[in-house]
């Protein structure tokens, strides 16, 4: 970047730049001859591209849109699939910590021997009064 003060001058943007020579508080204005039928279908051109732009955009937030209330439908089904096992959870919970399974399994274990010396001493009864 050239010195203010240094003489060499400055350009910030085309058509304006000092005169060499002279102070740095005077500028000379160029203008150069301007096409607007140029520049204005060239702006049109940069619209439309904006335009297909925001369309495109459009689009994208429709589909997103749609996949963020099926996601919002999932985590509600989720939400309460969890819901009925945490219920579950916590009756099978209650029923462990009562000991009804421990006397079921222990009735069932009494039964089974019972049977079974029944069975033994009916054998060992007719084995001993000799009815074959």
């Amino acid at each position: 970047m050239a010195s203010i003060h240094g003489g060499g001058g400055y350009t910030s943007r085309d058509g304006l730049s000092a005169r060499p020579g002279n102070g740095p508080d005077q500028v000379q204005i160029r203008v150069d001859k301007f096409d607007f039928d140029a520049e204005v279908e060239g702006l049109r051109a940069h619209v439309g591209k904006i335009k297909d732009l925001a369309r495109t955009i459009e689009d994208e937030r429709k589909v997103h849109g749609e996949i963020i209330n099926t996601l919002e439908g999932s985590m509600e089904q989720a939400k309460m699939a969890l819901k009925r096992a945490s219920k579950r959870l916590n009756i099978a919970y209650k029923q462990a910590q009562s000991n009804h399974l421990l006397f079921l399994v222990l009735f069932c274990i009494f039964i089974f021997f019972g049977v079974y010396f029944l069975a033994r001493l009916y054998r060992m009864g007719r084995w001993i009064f000799g009815r074959h």
